[in-house]
């Protein structure tokens, strides 16, 4: 098998030189840099963004697409349409909000991906395949590594690594949504002021904070409404409406399984059902991020060509569909295993083996609902992160759990959305649990 480049975090690999000027710039700019990010949790704040060389970010991107594909080939081996997986899925009829049944399945639903990839000694292990139109981080992860860049330019020592932002995520997502809904197109990114999202339930706030965001939609030609989806409306004729402003294309930024009812709702389930705009992406990509999928790639690897195998086994952890036949499996082996609901996100249910005390660990299979897969416990490499405590000036470097995620828009890669545990905290890496983000910063390969 061919050596694939590291893609291993570089901190510790760093001239002194080097790591000084990161960590003092970042005592000097920090409150530039995180002006505004949604943290769920503003106790500590990071001095720096994770360090990694260009070929290890293109490895990243080079196992994200592929596994994309693999994922849509997986369902279409077991699948024709939208209906029929949800089926084989054991997905409830009425989970997955504004569901056409008969959405066939093409490339299309792998236009928008976000992987979530641990590293284990430097090589990529994806724990998940995000695949939606709604994936999280983008702002915050290309907002981050821009004011870092901003506040480095002009640094002779940064240039001389070669020290640079990867492609914008946020361009690419506009150039993906121009692309599928066409030109001339008054577009709704409708958020739900339900969500999770840090100012998401005042919604006035949110269409401002997101005005930049929305102008820069506008000059690469995507007209750009922000806006709660239970707000919209109907017109006479059936056409959905924000405000005064009539949809053609509805960009979904909520996750639908989980979305509350409201007028607006409904009145987007109306103009669905109608075909008055288009969605980008069709709710039917959520299925595709259900975790069942990767055991399917496991059981499928003898049909495979040894290449896509090769990706499997090196880089998807080893996953099981759980069942009571492998209760007692599980119980054993508690120290190598995670346990996970097939159909759900941000981290909701997740519980790590050697974290989980022996009781809890049982309680939890026995309680579990719904369709749950165990899979292969990957020894992360840990982050070494600079904190800073912002109510005190106290500086904490501390080994945390660290993920990276790329994204790939119209199956291009651009933006990654780093993600890590502050000082003391547990395994499970979401900021819905109150991880910390950054993007990430490329150099050249040879550091010395």
């Amino acid at each position: 098998m061919t050596e694939r480049p590291s893609a291993a975090e570089l901190w510790p690999v760093l001239s002194e030189g080097v790591r000084d000027k990161l960590l003092a710039y970042g005592h000097k700019h920090w409150q530039q840099v995180y002006e505004d990010v949604a943290l769920q949790s503003q106790n500590w704040i990071p001095l720096r963004s994770p360090v990694a060389t260009r070929a290890g970010y293109d490895e990243m991107n080079r196992i994200t697409q592929r596994v994309s594909q693999l994922v849509l080939d997986a369902c279409r081996r077991r699948a024709r349409t939208a209906g029929e997986l949800r089926q084989v899925l054991q997905v409830p009829a009425d989970r997955i909000q504004l569901l056409d049944e008969t959405e066939p399945l093409t490339g299309r639903l792998i236009n928008a991906i976000r992987s979530d990839l641990l590293l284990e000694q430097g090589i990529p292990r994806m724990v998940e395949c995000n695949v939606e139109s709604a994936l999280g981080g983008v702002l915050d992860a290309d907002g981050v590594i821009k004011r870092w860049m901003d506040v480095y330019a002009g640094e002779p020592l940064f240039r001389a690594i070669g020290a640079a932002a990867p492609p914008s995520a946020i361009d690419a997502r506009y150039d993906a949504i121009r692309s599928d809904v066409g030109p001339g197109k008054v577009t709704a990114m409708l958020f739900t002021a339900g969500g999770g999202y840090p100012g998401a339930d005042r919604p006035n706030y949110m269409i401002n904070r997101l005005k930049p965001f929305a102008d820069r939609g506008r000059e690469l030609g995507v007209d750009l409404v922000v806006y709660p989806v239970e707000w919209v409306e109907q017109d006479a004729d059936g056409r959905l409406m924000a405000g005064e402003q009539t949809i053609d294309a509805v960009w979904r930024m909520f996750v639908p399984p989980f979305v509350n009812d409201s007028p607006g709702l409904q009145a987007l389930r109306l103009a669905n059902k109608a075909g008055t705009f288009r969605m980008y992406l069709p709710t039917a990509v959520w299925l595709l991020s259900n975790k069942t999928i990767f055991a399917w790639l496991w059981d499928d690897l003898d049909e495979l060509p040894e290449e896509d195998a090769e990706i499997v086994r090196a880089h998807i952890p080893r996953t099981w569909i759980y069942g009571p036949e492998l209760r007692q499996r599980t119980l054993n082996e508690r120290e190598h295993l995670v346990f996970k609901p097939t159909d759900d996100y941000g981290g909701h249910g997740v519980f790590i083996g050697p974290q989980t005390s022996t009781e809890g660990w049982a309680e939890a299979l026995d309680a579990a609902q719904g369709p749950h897969v165990i899979q292969e416990l990957i020894e992360a490499d840990p982050l070494t992160m600079q904190f800073l405590k912002p109510e005190t000036g106290e500086v904490v470097e501390a080994d945390v759990s660290y993920c990276v995620s790329t994204y790939l828009f119209d199956r291009i890669p651009a933006g990654v959305f780093t993600r890590f545990s502050p000082p003391g905290a547990g395994g499970v890496v979401n900021l819905t649990q109150g991880a910390l983000t950054g993007g990430l910063l490329l150099v050249n390969g040879e550091l010395t």
